[in-house]
């Protein structure tokens, strides 16, 4: 079982020529609304690629809200622990330039609302996975951490962190390179790597975009190239990185195998509008397009 805890955003996307600048105007090419927020893309990409998922996140009692939970019950998500709080569903504004990149401002609404007491993963087993995120409340992070019996992902997006005890029950971080090096302050990419791999359990998985990924433990380190693709929109990579990641190690590869694979499939992502992920049926196309085995 794969445990998604984390939050939902209604995405509004605009589409734009280049950012504007400092009191500029620009006209948008296009723009449309989708599901979206860190945890529930976690979630809805695990899935998809057939993996059996339990998410715990908060909506508004609006309609919005309503949508999300039709979303996820389309998507074969299970969200029984998903909470309904008396406010408005958070929303999140993304801005995508021609190159495909991204800035993004979130309202969090109900999102704020999810407490330490809406989480139980008391059922938890050694062989489940955890994927949680910095979007919901840093106490419910640390607690779902804390408490739970399996692998541990933490994602640090956003990277504020108040309670570095937090660290410490992280089995596998998963920052991008902004997010590194707000955590790990040095001079260079080694000792930010060694400074990290003393505060989490097990491993850091940092992902460079296009430059690919490195994974660091305490005994080795390795780089792994990004596949070659023209990217449309990055928008949800990372959430598609961290979705595969889970979704490898519940079906029982070593990291090593994992963090490849989960590249691979976040590279392919890129390739598509929006933050979701792809279903297993397009990955494996694509890993024969690109000649790379399926674990």
């Amino acid at each position: 079982m794969i445990y998604v805890v984390g939050s939902y955003n209604l995405d509004l996307l605009v589409r734009v020529e280049r950012f504007p600048e400092d009191g500029e105007t620009v006209f948008s090419k296009e723009i449309f609304s989708g599901h979206g927020g860190k945890g529930s893309n976690q979630a809805v990409s695990a899935s998809r690629l057939g993996g059996k998922v339990k998410l715990t996140a908060a909506v508004g009692n609006d309609d919005i809200g309503k949508n999300a939970l039709l979303f996820w019950d389309n998507e074969k998500v299970d969200r029984s622990n998903v909470k309904v709080k008396n406010t408005k569903t958070g929303n999140a504004l993304i801005i995508i330039d021609k190159e495909g990149r991204n800035r993004i401002i979130v309202n969090r609404g109900a999102n704020s609302l999810l407490s330490p007491e809406d989480v139980d993963v008391s059922r938890s087993k050694e062989e489940d996975i955890l994927l949680t995120q910095m979007e919901i409340n840093e106490n419910v992070v640390f607690k779902v951490l804390k408490e739970f019996n399996g692998i541990r992902i933490l994602n640090p997006a956003p990277s504020i962190i108040s309670n570095k005890e937090i660290f410490n029950y992280v089995d596998i971080l998963t920052p991008n390179e902004v997010e590194f090096k707000e955590l790990a302050p040095a001079d260079d990419v080694r000792s930010g790597l060694e400074l990290m791999l003393k505060k989490v359990r097990k491993a850091v998985v940092l992902t460079m975009g296009d430059r690919g990924v490195i994974l660091a433990t305490k005994h080795k380190k390795v780089e792994i190239k990004a596949v070659r693709v023209k990217a449309l929109d990055t928008t949800g990579a990372g959430d598609v990185f961290n979705a595969s990641l889970a979704y490898a190690l519940e079906k029982g590869m070593d990291l090593e195998e994992a963090v490849g694979f989960a590249n691979a499939v976040a590279g392919l992502s890129v390739t598509k509008e929006g933050a979701l992920g792809p279903k297993m049926d397009e990955v494996k196309l694509f890993f024969e397009k690109i000649n790379m085995r399926m674990p």
